[in-house]
């Protein structure tokens, strides 16, 4: 199928979510000059949505963690061990009876719904074993520091599912040659034995139709992986990618439930795997906005979770090899190299490109530059790319639209989406902090009236009720992250105190950020990749 790149509606479409969000923000104020009653009824009626949606949240949020906590404490490598041997599964279901405690009987389900898994499995002959699997890691790295490579690169060969069933391939840059050779020489020495192939490349620089970053490096490397399974006659259906960011510690079960989540899929290698995000490596290194900012970013991506319609892949994730080889990897001439890998597997297998959880997490870093100011450029910067990703809709847009084989309303619900979540994280926090004093402050006569007095009384008191959602991401900061003696007093107060600032971040370090990337598309001035600076 040929991918839509270039369309006489294509500036038009780049205009369109720029061209949204600046009216949904200018609009309020020149409408409070004419019809500040108006405004004022959309204030309130805006404020309770969002208070329905932070309850919504609050409670994805929670169960998205607790799915978590299970993940972690489960014996993956037990469910695959019964998979390699399906005839145990009956024995052990039986054995379980025999006591009816809470946690067998939890079990007994489990064993169950695996064997009607693959019972269905073989009867459309999609088993597969997991002693058949090989897990390929790309790991793209530019000018990190060493001690963070090796802690990421520690964390693979510790794995419960054995290293020596995964091949690794460290691609660096070439304008980054000397310490990436350097790096790639002494990794191979430390942990190269422990994988089962440990391949080493790197990037050229200044290729044509690229752009420089993670996407071109990966595209490359990606494709060194492929000429040595075809050398090794490896069956890509055999093999579960992951692409990772340089500080992506994987926690040690996350390839064993990769593996099973995989195996039990049908149609597994059409699909996406997207890990569960804690972007806490060097959380307690960083200031307390930057934490606050980052536990946000994980418990966002946790309550989405659990709302798979809507959720998409995102920054490192896995995906079966054939699904990477069928959207020819990623594009290098786009930033948002994951977001568009995921549209272009949707578009390809005609809507079908399911993304499934695996809820064991990874952990990666918050961002940390060498001074407490830059500290804040940075993560300004990282934020603003991340909503570059609004760059995706007219690839989507004219995609979906012209595909033949994809149902009419799944379209138009993945179009609408996709440029909805775009203009909420452009517009919310400035509209609820300031549309119900618009009115007020622009029009005299209003003031005079019972709704001027009440309308930011009460826009105030529903999004007081909607600091409910903030109160329990204050509560599972306390779970999430390990407090041990060397966390002192301040910090393990400041980690409630720093949710207050919620308002001001929501504002400046999120719309802000989304803003500048929507107008500078609608202004077609593009943004160049700049590399998230990591310190240790």
């Amino acid at each position: 199928m040929k991918l839509i790149k270039h369309h006489k509606y294509w500036r038009a479409l780049e205009i369109l979510p720029g061209a949204l969000t600046w009216s949904a923000l200018i609009l309020p104020v020149v409408l409070s000059f004419y019809i500040p009653e108006y405004v004022a009824l959309f204030a309130i009626i805006y404020t309770t949505y969002w208070l329905f949606r932070s309850i919504k949240l609050s409670f994805d949020l929670i169960h998205g963690y607790r799915r978590t906590k299970i993940a972690q404490s489960t014996d993956w490598n037990e469910l695959l061990d019964y998979i390699e041997h399906p005839e145990h599964l009956d024995t052990a279901t039986q054995n379980l009876a025999t006591r009816r405690t809470v946690e067998n009987r939890r079990l007994e389900t489990v064993y169950r719904e695996l064997t009607s898994e693959i019972t269905h499995l073989k009867s459309i002959d999609q088993y597969k074993k997991p002693s058949e699997i090989y897990h390929a890691i790309l790991f793209v790295t530019y000018k990190e520091p060493l001690e963070l490579v090796r802690e990421s690169i520690r964390s693979y060969t510790e794995s419960t599912f054995s290293p020596k069933k995964m091949i690794f391939v460290f691609s660096g840059e070439e304008s980054d040659k000397e310490n990436a050779e350097k790096y790639a020489a002494l990794m191979q020495k430390e942990f190269g034995a422990k994988f089962h192939e440990f391949i080493a490349t790197i990037h050229p620089k200044n290729r044509p139709n690229e752009i420089p970053g993670k996407s071109a490096n990966a595209t490359w490397a990606a494709h060194n992986l492929q000429k040595y399974l075809d050398d090794h006659h490896i069956d890509y259906e055999n093999v579960i990618l992951s692409n990772f960011d340089a500080d992506t510690v994987a926690d040690k079960q996350y390839f064993s439930e990769l593996t099973f989540r995989y195996i039990v899929e049908e149609n597994r290698s059409t699909k996406t795997y997207q890990p569960t995000h804690f972007f806490h490596n060097n959380i307690w290194e960083v200031p307390m906005l930057i934490r606050m900012i980052s536990l946000s970013s994980t418990f966002i991506r946790l309550a989405e979770s659990m709302n798979p319609e809507k959720y998409k892949s995102f920054s490192s994730r896995s995906m079966g090899f054939q699904s990477a080889v069928d959207s020819d990897f990623w594009d290098p001439m786009v930033i948002p190299e994951d977001s568009r890998q995921y549209w272009t597997s949707y578009i390809k297998y005609h809507g079908n490109n399911e993304l499934v959880q695996v809820y064991t997490p990874v952990y990666m870093d918050a961002v940390q530059s060498k001074t407490y100011v830059g500290t804040f450029k940075d993560q300004y910067k990282q934020l603003r790319r991340w909503a570059w990703g609004v760059t995706d809709f007219p690839f989507v847009a004219l995609n979906l639209w012209y595909s033949k084989e994809i149902p009419r309303m799944k379209k138009f619900t993945s179009i609408f989406t996709l440029l909805q979540d775009h203009f909420y994280w452009a517009t919310t926090a400035i509209l609820l902090a300031f549309t119900g004093y618009l009115p007020n402050i622009f029009n005299t006569e209003f003031r005079t009236t019972v709704l001027s007095h009440n309308v930011p009384q009460l826009a105030s008191t529903i999004l007081n009720i909607s600091a409910i959602g903030i109160i329990i991401c204050a509560f599972l900061s306390y779970q999430v992250l390990t407090l041990g003696k060397h966390i002192g007093f301040w910090r393990r107060i400041s980690l409630g105190i720093q949710w207050l600032f919620v308002p001001i971040t929501s504002i400046f370090l999120t719309a802000i950020p989304a803003i500048e990337a929507q107008t500078r598309l609608l202004l077609n001035k593009r943004l160049d990749y700049q590399v998230t600076t990591k310190v240790r």
